[in-house]
């Protein structure tokens, strides 16, 4: 499995790696928690505490002591895991046989195709979508553009490339309040609502600072849309299956990182408690969604009902994949327990590796 990694939301990655190592069955299954951020010791993109993180997991393993608070209620699960975690480089310099990556990454060099152009490139199947899904999805702005061209409505906005004036103006036209966001960037990570116009330039650079370095860096400003907030899981790779709709209720602004993963900042309730029609189209919309951009084994669009309205936010490739998480949790209430999740998600990955080979 492949956890931890060099994004914002590594601690929620190595939480996943462990409650996942827990629920595979142990007579099937030989788990082995890699740490991809090994590869990154040169990568001049990470920071260079990141880049010094990775000489020290290349040279010693093991755990590497956060800097920083962890999200409330996963201390335990993160720990676990950076005691258990192996340097990626290790086994692949020794070429160990690997059956199959479970990818428990989210975010930046995880959800972005990046790690699975790499696992392509050496021949080893893994969870979830391929590397041109992946990365349409985590990319905001084309993930809409594919979307809206397949019927789907999503969110009036404006991409922005900088703090310039005409950036400003771009930004300050799509009118208050408005939602503002990192383009290639997961958990809410570096979004804000801005309501203030003295606010926006300061939101916008706030969300540059979570945008990987170089010319492609974006940022996108949204209309905000008020309304219920509802998710759709889909699974499967050829017989897709919705899994119940989530409506999330958060004690926050939004359902930022905090919300989340705090325990205690929002209740999620599922099966969401809205009427059967309403329910039926957002499922059908995110397997449209799921769909459109080619996924593959797993998915979840997040969505927005307001009146007649129900707008497309943006589509996860490897959402959540704590035991709690809101995936796993639609699954529960379709009567699948984790441990069965997880072990399609794999079974799937082969399928499509046998595939590839014939």
């Amino acid at each position: 499995m492949l956890t931890g990694g060099a994004s914002a939301e590594r601690d929620i990655s190595l939480a996943a790696g462990a409650q996942i190592a827990a629920s595979l069955d142990p007579a099937r299954f030989e788990i082995v928690l890699l740490d991809p951020l090994a590869f990154m010791a040169r990568n001049p993109e990470v920071t260079a505490e990141q880049r010094d993180q990775a000489q020290r997991l290349i040279k010693g393993g093991g755990r590497l002591e956060p800097d920083h608070q962890l999200p409330r209620g996963l201390e335990k699960q993160i720990e676990s895991a950076s005691r258990a975690i192996v340097p990626a480089t290790r086994v692949m310099a020794n070429a160990e046989p690997i059956d199959v990556v479970l990818i428990a990454l989210f975010g930046t060099w995880g959800e972005d195709g990046r790690i699975q152009g790499l696992l392509d490139t050496l021949g080893i199947p893994y969870t979830g979508s391929s590397v041109l899904a992946s990365a349409l999805a985590m990319d905001k702005v084309m993930a809409k553009a594919i979307l809206g061209a397949h019927g789907i409505d999503v969110p009036r906005g404006a991409v922005v490339r900088g703090t310039g004036r005409n950036d400003l103006e771009a930004a300050r036209a799509v009118g208050l309040p408005v939602f503002v966001k990192p383009v290639a960037s997961g958990s809410s990570v570096g979004a804000s609502i801005v309501e203030r116009a003295e606010d926006l330039e300061q939101a916008i650079a706030e969300a540059f600072r979570f945008e990987p370095p170089g010319p492609n860096a974006r940022v996108l400003v949204e209309e905000r849309i008020t309304g219920r907030e509802l998710t759709v899981a889909v699974i499967g790779n050829d017989d897709l299956q919705a899994l119940p709709v989530i409506e999330i209720k958060t004690k926050r602004a939004f359902f930022d990182y905090s919300a989340k993963y705090d325990a205690g900042e929002s209740e999620e309730i599922c099966p969401a408690e809205i009427p059967e029609d309403v329910a039926k189209r957002a499922q059908a919309i995110a397997l449209r969604a799921h769909a459109a951009l080619g996924c593959r084994g797993m998915s979840r669009t997040d969505l927005l009902w307001s009146g007649e309205r129900m707008a497309a936010l943006e589509v996860n490739t490897i959402p959540g994949m704590t035991a709690n998480s809101l995936l796993p949790k639609a699954a529960r209430a379709a009567g699948i327990e984790f441990g069965d999740l997880l072990a399609r998600f794999i079974d799937w990955a082969l399928d499509d590796a046998r595939r590839r080979a014939r």
